[in-house]
């Protein structure tokens, strides 16, 4: 009976004991599931927050491209307005040019854009010349630079030794014996511009409307703008005067017929001297460009007769 019952009381403990052990069996597979399961969990959670990270740049990065887009288009008709609209002032200004070389000032090339509007905007010579000296006299007061280029050119490189002491008569204040050998070196350089065999000494008749000069200079508006000018003024300069002007007190400060004719005496002013100066940097780069303009037309024929197979063919055939 006792045995019976001892067996009895072991079998209970055992299947106790195997009941506890399958129970912590279980909770310990379950917290080592959760422990592998919880970096996956973790793992798709940062995959997810990354996909909701990207979306919202590319979303921003996609407003930024609309935004950039819509700038550069904003940007681009600004640009384009702002050169039609230079592009009409450059055109006015170039129009405006016999009005400038009226005040005694020509078109030269060299000069800043902003100089020449400011100039065609004036009505008063005076106010014109005040504008010009005190232009020069803040770039190149002696006239420095401005021999150094003028000295450079072969077209005035026959008057070198007179151009020379034109400087240095000027550097010390002697304007008055600038002004009749400036006059010479002016229309040496300007002749130039004709074509070798006319051999005119006219400067007025080689720089008229309708005259070679003039002719050549009108292929391009530049260039056309450039002779306007030049020729304006040489036409004021050479102009002739009948006696009763010399004494007049609205006769010409500068008129190439007075003074060399021995009529009235050269002016002994400074702004005459860069006139002058000014007028045949004006000549000089009148020249380069009917150059330029001769080397692109006739590239520009080359390149026709080149695209015109059918007239060799033609003399061929007969």
């Amino acid at each position: 009976m006792d045995k019976a019952k001892f067996q009895l009381d072991e079998r209970a403990l055992q299947e106790k004991i195997a009941a506890e052990f399958q129970k912590m069996a279980e909770r310990e597979s379950a917290n080592v599931s959760i422990r592998l399961l919880d970096p996956i969990g973790v793992m798709f959670s940062f995959v997810q927050d990354i996909q909701v990270q990207l979306s919202a740049r590319a979303a921003e990065a996609q407003r930024m491209v609309e935004q950039l887009v819509a700038n550069a288009r904003d940007v681009a008709t600004t640009i384009a307005d702002s050169i039609s609209e230079a592009s009409t002032v450059f055109k006015e200004a170039l129009g405006r040019s016999a009005h400038v070389a009226k005040l005694g000032w020509t078109l030269d090339p060299n000069s800043a854009f902003p100089d020449v509007l400011h100039l065609c905007k004036l009505t008063n010579r005076a106010d014109a010349d005040a504008y010009m000296l005190k232009r020069y006299e803040e770039a190149d007061p002696e006239l420095e630079h401005m021999e150094q280029s003028l000295r450079r050119n072969h077209l005035v490189a026959p008057f070198d030794t007179v151009l020379q002491q034109c400087f240095e008569a000027f550097r010390r204040g002697h304007y008055a014996i600038c002004v009749a050998n400036l006059m010479n070196i002016l229309e040496g350089a300007a002749s130039e511009l004709d074509p070798p065999h006319i051999t005119s000494t006219d400067l007025q008749k080689m720089l008229r409307k309708g005259g070679s000069v003039a002719k050549r200079a009108e292929q391009d508006m530049f260039t056309a703008a450039i002779w306007l000018s030049l020729a304006t003024f040489v036409d004021d300069l050479y102009r002739s005067y009948p006696p009763p002007a010399i004494s007049a007190s609205n006769a010409p400060i500068l008129s190439r017929h007075l003074t060399q004719h021995g009529r009235k005496e050269p002016p002994n002013e400074k702004i005459e001297v860069i006139r002058l100066l000014h007028a045949l940097e004006t000549a000089l780069s009148l020249h380069r460009e009917l150059g330029a303009s001769l080397h692109m037309s006739l590239k520009g024929d080359s390149s026709a007769e080149a695209q015109e197979p059918g007239a060799p063919l033609v003399g061929a055939g007969k």
